[in-house]
């Protein structure tokens, strides 16, 4: 992928490493984002983002999976409405967040896009509970008006197709599910020279959505949210193994009324619906 066709997906990307609040104009970007996060962190190290500094409005800081964004944000708008508590979200590859976490980031609730991660931070002591909440399965996706035809994994090796989109497949779940799948299928081998490794899922799907790439392996659900692209092969979950997310109350949400509150309200029938309509298929018997 050149570098202009490169620097095309991170420019569309939606998702990105900077924190925002929920239901805000303006949706974290990536480019500036690794500096919006520090800068953040700072504020709230000195005591900016306290309780406090917002009126009488406690504050929950949650970290979840790029994929989850939409949903995430319409939940999070929700809970506000109902409680005097302002959600401020940071939307990144799970892996990238977990690292953050690790390195003494400011974090409440996790939702990871993977098991692996929230069993790494539960085993660094930094979780106070957890539970698997979501599954989702890969898609093979195409520009909306690619003429194309995609009709099962192995039309990726056609000539025309020189650049497929995958988030990280080394540390990123939505890369390592779709580097699984090819290796079920025996084409890793045969594409790897065209895959375009991106930082997540959604910048994935904005390399197909720019059509800076051909195809990309991306989420069910990324790709229902998007008119830009359109679903080609629907893959066997089977391929890849369970993808399943699991929400965290981490030990510092813990000793928050507000982040326990939210944590809880993730399993409640509301944000069944929620997640349903944006496409995830929910795991748990959800709390009434």
């Amino acid at each position: 992928m050149s570098a202009e066709a490169r620097r095309g997906c991170y420019r569309q990307g939606r998702g990105g490493f900077g924190l925002c609040a929920a239901g805000g104009e303006e949706r974290c970007r990536s480019g500036a984002g690794a500096g919006v996060l520090l800068l953040w962190l700072a504020v709230v190290s000195a005591g900016g983002c306290s309780a406090g500094s917002d009126g009488e409005r406690a504050t929950v800081v949650v970290f979840a999976a790029a994929s989850t964004g939409d949903a995430v944000d319409e939940l999070s708008r929700r809970f506000e409405r109902s409680r005097a508590v302002q959600v401020r979200a940071n939307y990144a590859a799970t892996s990238t967040l977990a690292q953050q976490v690790t390195n003494a980031a400011d974090a409440d609730v996790f939702l990871s896009a993977n098991t692996f991660w929230a069993d790494y931070l539960e085993q660094q002591g930094l979780v106070a509970q957890g539970r698997d909440v979501l599954a989702n399965r890969l898609v093979i996706v195409v520009p909306a008006d690619s003429g194309l035809q995609v009709r099962g994994p192995e039309d990726l090796l056609d000539a025309r197709v020189r650049h497929i989109a995958v988030a990280d497949p080394e540390a990123v779940p939505a890369g390592i599910y779709a580097r699984r799948t090819l290796e079920s299928l025996g084409l890793w081998g045969k594409l790897k020279g065209k895959l375009a490794s991106v930082a997540d899922v959604r910048r994935a799907l904005a390399c197909v959505e720019t059509a800076a790439a051909e195809a990309g392996l991306v989420y069910a659900t990324d790709a229902r949210a998007s008119r830009a692209v359109r679903i080609a092969v629907a893959l066997d979950p089977k391929l890849a193994g369970p993808i399943r997310y699991r929400v965290l109350l981490l030990k510092q949400g813990a000793q928050k009324p507000a982040a326990k509150q939210y944590f809880a309200y993730l399993f409640s029938p509301e944000a069944a619906d929620v997640f349903r309509r944006h496409g995830f298929e929910v795991l748990v018997e959800l709390d009434e």
